[in-house]
């Protein structure tokens, strides 16, 4: 007997294929019903959407964060023995661990915590199959694998990525940094990156490169700048992920434009901490510092210098932000330290 994918405790009657039809809805006549009226119960609709994930039915627009319809077409009628679940309650349970992380907006670290206690091969086999039911699990799943299987997964990463199109690679990244050798992952990224014509599209694709997290994206950058046509904050926040140093900084300034606006850009990037609400979430959980510093009475000086080239008002405005918070961009409590 196929249980129900919300309750859990009922036999499918009802296969629903309104959000898709290749992995429609498996669930009972009432599950079906609150299902349509967006009414189901918090741990009804856990159980679900850890199978399904994004989809019309179970969007954040009609559920809160704990799994409370927000937008019910009929009276939810409440049970206690529904309520979402809690962490601690089922930290034992991988396949619940699972559906958590899945759940979850943004993966966080307390929930990579616990299933880095898990056998890794058993963590590899339950997301394994359950991408293999769910295609539209991956961008879900494939952050799952970079943070918590890491290198264990690389095999499964090299086959995963023969699947990957023009249009999906960049879900790939995290996991091909954090699974495989860098020279493969900045490879086969860079390679896709190289296929694009569109300015617009490399501009929305190019963010892919924060999470190598090296050098060789600054490199990249420099030899692709010209397909540039307009300059999108995704250059300065690549940059800003990619081992930025005042000697780069220097560097590109003295080149002027478009590589000076990009290295103003990523010494702004560099202020984002993980108390920080503004910017890039990656560099909020991620927060980055200027390498290899001179000293602030000197860095001031230089971008002085710069001013007088291009003394417009944006670069005035960033350039004195920066002037202003050499202790975030560096990543010290003690100004005078930095100085």
């Amino acid at each position: 007997m196929e249980l129900c994918q919300s309750c859990q405790k009922n036999e499918v009657e009802v296969i629903e294929t309104c959000d898709n039809e290749e992995f429609p809805y498996k669930v009972c006549k009432p599950c079906h019903h609150r299902l349509l009226n967006k009414a189901l119960r918090p741990l009804e609709f856990f159980n679900i959407k850890a199978k399904h994930g994004e989809s019309y039915l179970l969007h954040d627009d009609f559920y809160d964060e704990n799994g409370i319809a927000d937008q019910p077409y009929i009276e939810v009628i409440e049970n206690s023995s529904l309520s979402f679940p809690k962490l601690s309650e089922i930290k034992n349970d991988l396949e619940k661990v699972v559906d958590y992380a899945i759940m979850q907006y943004w993966l966080d670290d307390e929930v990579v915590q616990i299933l880095l206690k898990f056998d890794k091969q058993l963590v590899l086999n339950s997301l394994d199959k359950r991408i293999n039911e769910n295609r539209n699990l991956d961008y879900k799943i494939y952050p799952i694998i970079a943070k918590v299987l890491r290198g264990f997964a690389d095999d499964w990463v090299r086959k995963k990525w023969e699947l990957h199109t023009e249009i999906d690679f960049t879900l790939y990244a995290e996991m091909l940094a954090n699974c495989l050798p860098l020279e493969e992952g900045y490879g086969y990224l860079t390679k896709e990156l190289d296929k694009i014509s569109s300015p617009s599209k490399l501009n929305e694709s190019l963010y892919c490169l924060i999470y190598l997290q090296t050098e060789k994206s600054l490199d990249w950058i420099e030899h692709n700048i010209y397909r540039m046509q307009s300059l999108s904050g995704s250059w300065g926040l690549v940059a800003s992920a990619s081992k930025f140093s005042w000697n780069k900084t220097k560097e590109w300034l003295d080149a002027g434009r478009p590589l000076s606006l990009i290295a103003i850009d990523a010494l702004s990037n560099l202020t984002s901490n993980e108390e920080d609400k503004t910017g890039a979430i990656w560099l909020r959980e991620n927060p980055q510092r200027l390498l290899e510093p001179d000293s602030v009475e000197n860095m001031n000086k230089f971008l002085e210098s710069y001013l007088q080239k291009d003394n417009v008002p944006r670069t005035r405005n960033w350039i004195s932000y920066i002037t202003r918070n050499w202790d975030k961009i560096l990543k010290t409590k003690d100004f005078e330290n930095a100085t």
